[in-house]
């Protein structure tokens, strides 16, 4: 039998952008388009996530005249990274969490 290893690497930012972002409560919000590094400690502190038309009433974000809405989704709201985005709190919560201040 022939014995396998699974080597990790490291995702690059470009690998992840553009997958749809979801909510617990099955609500996909938007896509991902970037992420915040802290370079003092080299860490994501939140994703940029631009969001779908219909989302943005719901989560009480304040529309650009001539660009889509976008927020920054903390990394603790994070669930999955896979072939999409699952965070781990529901359109409400998210919300709430959004209005909140930094």
């Amino acid at each position: 039998m022939q014995e396998t290893t699974v080597t990790s690497k490291p995702l690059e930012m470009g690998c992840i952008e553009n997958r749809n972002v979801i909510t617990t409560d099955g609500r996909m919000i938007g896509t991902l388009t970037g992420a915040w590094i802290d370079t003092s400690t080299w860490t994501i502190t939140s994703l940029v996530v631009e969001l779908e038309k219909d989302v943005v009433e719901d989560l009480r974000v304040k529309k650009p005249l001539l660009r889509t809405a976008k927020v920054s989704v903390p990394t603790s709201a994070v669930l999955n990274v896979g072939d999409v985005v699952q965070l781990n709190t529901d359109i409400t919560n998210l919300s709430t969490m959004l209005a909140q201040p930094s």
